[in-house]
């Protein structure tokens, strides 16, 4: 039986293809020890982009497509929750330096294990030929 998304434009489409792995990814992620089964798709998302050297807010804001502001607000909650910490620029100490704590690149590869079980099911799902267009479609589809 094929699902049928109203309305059916590719955001829809996306959308609910997006909704779908999140939701797996959680239910996978309910395997996980803590703390790591409480971090958001979003939260590894952001430590994953985040590297190990550190990075600026402001340039790492731009990586991840969120004003500075926003991204200020969501690193502090991983920060308080001890999977980043902020240094300050030597350079320049108004400026602040985003790195993944050791707990934060943990967490990183627990996901990426989650992450891979899940696209092996989705691949088992839709057939290995169907799963490996559609990653393929959409790494052309990126700008």
């Amino acid at each position: 039986m094929v699902k049928q998304i109203e309305p059916d434009h590719i955001f829809a489409l996306l959308g609910g293809l997006l909704d779908a792995l999140r939701s797996d990814f959680q239910q996978e992620a309910k395997a996980l020890r803590q703390p790591y089964r409480r971090l958001r798709t979003s939260q590894l998302r952001l430590l994953s982009l985040t590297p190990a050297e550190g990075m600026r807010l402001t340039d790492l804001a731009v990586r991840v497509g969120m004003t500075k502001q926003a991204l200020g607000e969501f690193a502090n909650v991983l920060e308080n929750d001890g999977f980043l910490e902020s240094v300050s620029d030597p350079t320049d100490r108004r400026v602040r330096i985003l790195r993944p704590t050791a707990k934060g690149r943990r967490a990183v590869e627990a996901g990426n294990q989650v992450i891979s079980a899940v696209e092996k099911r989705w691949r088992e799902r839709l057939g290995a030929e169907h799963w490996d267009r559609l990653r393929a479609l959409l790494a052309d589809a990126l700008p």
